[in-house]
């Protein structure tokens, strides 16, 4: 099939102009002369028979077709270059994304990663925080560490399952106001619900992962009051200011360590954890199989 499209260069020096709204800035970008960066614009609105700029005396302006001709060019250079990475040679240079919080990044992730450095010090690792986020792609990366449930196996793309219990944690000073379980080591789940207990916040992610009420297991509704903190180092830095309960998993023991939460309740919600996954199809290089085969190994 024949494509009547622009020329790639044609369409690159759009780009950097109608980022930047300037043709000089865009010279300088793709070293060109203002004049090169001026001459290919008219020649693209020549073929495309459309103004992309409106032009003033100091400043450049997008017209609206300017405007969806950048936000397409932009989203088909992202994905080509995403192509391009995925299917080149992957020699010793190449760079290794890991899709992962923060707060994975620096309680599990990054002890590992200093033995791999070591070893390899050839791999650059990047890593890619927005792994919550809405827009995260899996396929964007090499591979990912999420929490999800788990599942009991491996597979092909969930190449290994970290079970992560969870349980209530809160600030001693926090139980503290409540002489009774100012001491608690081992209260019922029952008394989760009872007052004063039942007036402390669930600090929550947000309410598509609010797992409250699953851990308490019982028939009646928690009723305490929720607070939506996404992030889950500022989660856990809320919980020992003091501002309610939050649930913890085993990377959240050295303040349970060092006494900066405590975990009264002895009973844990099972089911969940981390998971290494890659995306179905994706090709794996050398040096991300490499890293990915080392933290399966470390775990």
């Amino acid at each position: 099939m024949k494509h009547f499209l622009p020329s790639m260069d044609a369409l690159k020096v759009f780009e950097s102009a109608a980022r930047q709204l300037s043709f000089s800035l865009a010279a300088q970008e793709l070293c060109l002369t203002k004049g090169a960066v001026s001459y290919r614009i008219r020649k693209l609105e020549a073929d495309l028979d459309c103004a992309l700029f409106r032009r003033s005396v100091r400043q450049v302006y997008l017209t609206n077709s300017g405007q969806e001709l950048l936000q397409t060019t932009q989203r088909v250079f992202a994905d080509l270059t995403r192509s391009i990475e995925q299917i080149k040679p992957h020699g010793a240079g190449h760079d290794v994304l890991i899709g992962v919080t923060t707060y994975v990044a620096l309680r599990w992730l990054s002890p590992r990663l200093s033995g791999f450095g070591d070893a390899n010090p050839q791999i650059s690792i990047l890593l890619q925080h927005a792994v919550n986020a809405e827009d995260f792609r899996i396929q964007d990366v090499d591979f990912a560490i999420r929490w999800c449930r788990m599942e009991g196996q491996n597979s092909r793309n969930r190449l290994l399952e970290l079970p992560m219990p969870l349980f209530p944690v809160c600030s001693p000073g926090l139980l503290g106001r409540h002489v009774r379980y100012a001491d608690a080591s081992d209260l019922e789940v029952g008394e989760f619900s009872g007052s004063p207990l039942a007036s402390i916040p669930l600090l929550c992610e947000d309410r598509a992962f609010d797992l409250w009420q699953t851990w308490y297991g019982q028939h009646q509704p928690l009723t305490n009051p929720r607070r939506i903190i996404a992030d889950a180092n500022v989660r856990t830095q809320a919980a020992i200011d003091g501002q309610g309960w939050t649930l913890a998993d085993d990377l959240m023991r050295p303040e349970l360590e060092a006494g900066a939460l405590v975990a009264p309740f002895g009973h844990r919600l099972d089911g969940y954890g981390y998971a290494i996954q890659s995306a179905p199809g994706r090709f794996i290089s050398r040096n991300a199989l490499a890293l990915r085969n080392w933290l399966i190994g470390q775990a």
